[in-house]
């Protein structure tokens, strides 16, 4: 048996946001922005455990590329805490907020890849 459709429009007649829409979930509706700085801040942490690893452990050649990544994750971060406390609409600050974070993520996949292929490049003589 196939479910009845949901109506489209509420009792009031206003439209029903569709919940499956990206923007409509609620860490970019009605959050306050905690779990931005807690995600972050974690991500921030976990992503810079390899990053010091090529920094410190490494064979150096990915060293430059591995603090350039960390710097900028980390002024991304700051960027994210400055939205929570700067930003007064709160629809404005969570999509910033979230875009700083999907920002980190690009930077740490981009930059580890290429500390990757660097690393695994034949050392010419």
């Amino acid at each position: 048996m196939t479910e009845a459709p949901q109506p489209r429009h509420s009792d009031d007649g206003t439209p029903r946001p569709d919940p499956t829409k990206m923007a409509n979930q609620p860490a970019l509706q009605r959050s306050r922005g905690t779990i931005w700085i807690v995600m972050g801040g974690l991500f921030l942490i976990i992503s810079l455990v390899p990053l010091g690893a090529l920094i410190f452990a490494g064979t150096g050649r990915s060293a430059g590329v591995a603090i350039a990544a960390a710097l900028v994750m980390i002024g991304l971060y700051a960027a994210l805490l400055g939205a929570k406390f700067g930003i007064g609409k709160q629809r404005l600050r969570l999509r910033v907020m979230a875009g700083c974070m999907l920002a980190m993520a690009a930077v740490a996949l981009i930059a580890l890849w290429v500390c990757a292929l660097i690393e695994g490049a034949p050392v010419s003589a």
